[in-house]
């Protein structure tokens, strides 16, 4: 560090009538990320007095038949299946208290500060909302069993996500129609890597999560017969997502520091996608997002560099960034799961106030190789169904001032379109406490399309798991 030459520091006599370290009368706004992934959902208002959940239909294809008719006799009449995915109304709210005697001696309005941070808050709440619905929907029916376990019928696994439901088309009693809870007459079939070194076929008859209430985190699989595992083992259902893991595998346990992406990676996502008849986006191409390190690392990718030789003026390599190359769209988002943006991310633990349902280390550990994951969405996966929420205020009335402000900060727009800003009238006895509250009641399913296609539940969302170099 240079010497400091200020006059203050150097004349003794000067340092003792001043006041060092004058504090600037502001609060400056902290670093903030974009929010992208509630931005990609279709919103619609929830029904009127139409109950907590709905559910929603869609009616699979009828199989071709190409054989001529008989002369003479009738076609027998076809018949095709149908599925159905559910919303549920939930409410999501934070609040923060301000004394006012204390905003007007503060160094900066924390009325209005602590407004700005509130709705700052709720934007990247929602955000990351959204972001679980998505990336949970593309690792559904992935884990790996939690511990070395010895012939049991109750196995402990890392996630429970993809494995609490199921829907069986062609069995006698069971759910046909829509993912219900699986059970002894709605199984789900997986497939375990036992001890044998080979996969086992079992079904999942029932399940209890760690986190009451969470079919997100770890928990334990109830199976219709015993396994022996050994810890950190694949288990997978029939219905799974496909993922593309850049150096193959059934689990993250596969992913090391040579696992990097590359455009071929890119090119089997987007034929996965393309082979389900999964639908673009209304701009006619699919939508990615990917964290910088996931960026960074295709510009390292040969191919790619091939791809733009001879071209350091073209807008990739001038702006660092890939936005359209494949067919789809890519958005630089540091908003993506990684052990930085999960909450207990940074001890490699699960929280169930962050239910993602993926693991951010090869291992489970923080000296695991981090997993990174590359989404691909297409058209028609989620949609935001939200209350309206004026209809809460009603002649009883509301104390205070309800709005929806555009808040910003560092030029980084947060809309707050159907979310409600609640400023509550001083209500104690001094009348100098005023709460500050945000609120959105709705939900944000993702579609499922199990009746066509694959066999996988989820087809409009798919994710390349990939490493990072050490």
């Amino acid at each position: 560090m240079a010497a400091d030459f200020s006059i203050i520091s150097q004349n003794a006599t000067i340092r003792g009538l001043v006041q060092q370290n004058m504090l600037q009368r502001a609060l400056h706004d902290a670093l903030y990320p974009k929010m992208l992934f509630r931005m990609g959902v279709i919103p619609q208002v929830w029904a009127a007095n139409a109950g907590d959940s709905q559910l929603f239909s869609a009616p699979g294809l009828m199989t071709p038949n190409q054989k001529p008719t008989v002369p003479g006799i009738d076609p027998l009449p076809r018949v095709y299946t149908a599925e159905q995915w559910q919303a549920q109304a939930q409410q999501y709210s934070d609040t923060i208290d301000t004394n006012m005697p204390d905003s007007i001696v503060a160094i900066a309005d924390l009325f209005l500060r602590n407004a700005q941070q509130l709705g700052l808050l709720a934007a990247q709440t929602m955000n990351r909302i959204v972001r679980n619905r998505r990336y949970n929907a593309a690792m559904s029916g992935w884990t790996v069993t939690d511990g070395a376990q010895v012939a049991v019928t109750t196995l402990a696994v890392k996630r429970l996500n993809g494995f609490t439901t199921a829907r069986n088309p062609t069995t006698a009693g069971a759910s046909q129609v829509s993912f219900s809870p699986v059970s002894s007459v709605n199984p789900l079939a997986i497939s375990i890597f036992d001890t044998t070194l080979a996969y086992v076929s079992r079904n999942v008859i029932g399940f209890t999560p760690t986190n009451v209430g969470d079919t997100s985190g770890p928990g334990t699989l109830t199976l219709s017969a015993a396994v022996t595992v050994d810890d950190r083992k694949p288990v997978y259902s029939v219905d799974r997502t496909a993922i593309v893991r850049v150096s193959g595998g059934d689990s993250v346990e596969s992913i090391t520091p040579a696992s990097l992406p590359k455009l071929a990676s890119i090119r089997s996502a987007l034929a996965i996608m393309r082979t389900n008849s999964v639908p673009e986006q209304a701009d006619g191409s699919f939508h990615s997002h990917m964290d910088p390190v996931s960026e960074a690392l295709i510009f390292a990718d040969p191919e790619f560099q091939r791809l733009h030789t001879a071209l350091p003026s073209e807008f990739t390599y001038q702006e660092f960034s890939i936005s359209r190359i494949l067919g789809s769209v890519f958005f630089r988002n540091n908003e993506c799961p990684v052990a930085s943006t999960v909450n207990g991310g940074d001890t490699a633990s699960y929280s169930d106030t962050d239910p993602f349902g993926g693991e951010l280390f090869s291992n489970g550990l923080i000296t695991g190789t981090p997993v990174h994951r590359i989404l691909f969405s297409g058209a028609g996966s989620v949609t935001e169904y939200y209350n309206d929420l004026g209809n809460l205020m009603t002649e009883a009335g509301i104390p205070g001032r309800v709005g929806e402000p555009t808040i910003t900060n560092n030029g980084i727009l947060v809309m707050s379109d159907r979310i409600q800003l609640l400023i509550r009238q001083p209500l104690n006895r001094l009348m100098d406490l005023v709460s500050t509250s945000w609120k959105f009641i709705g939900d944000w399913p993702v579609r499922t399309d199990a009746a066509t296609g694959s066999r996988s539940r989820y087809k409009r969302e798919m994710c390349i798991e990939h490493g990072e170099p050490t």
